[in-house]
């Protein structure tokens, strides 16, 4: 089983992560859930750790273009 996804927090949120491309591909208030939804995708419940950029822009551009700038600085 490879290990794709991982929980990171940005300003207070928990978000999953995907490694390979650095794409937060969803965002919770409550770290247990952020946790819950790692180990579904880790498990084989995703694209396996290359999700086209077209679905993540449409679920979470927001968090996505600041976590980007965020690595960049």
């Amino acid at each position: 089983m490879a290990v794709n996804y991982k929980v990171t927090e940005i300003g207070g949120t928990y978000c999953v992560e995907e490694k390979t491309t650095g794409y937060i591909i969803k965002s919770f208030d409550q770290h247990a859930d952020a946790k819950k939804m790692m180990k579904f995708l880790n498990l084989g419940g995703g694209f396996d750790g290359f999700t086209p950029e077209f679905i993540v822009r449409k679920a979470s551009p927001a968090l996505n273009n600041s976590s980007k700038n965020m690595l960049s600085t």
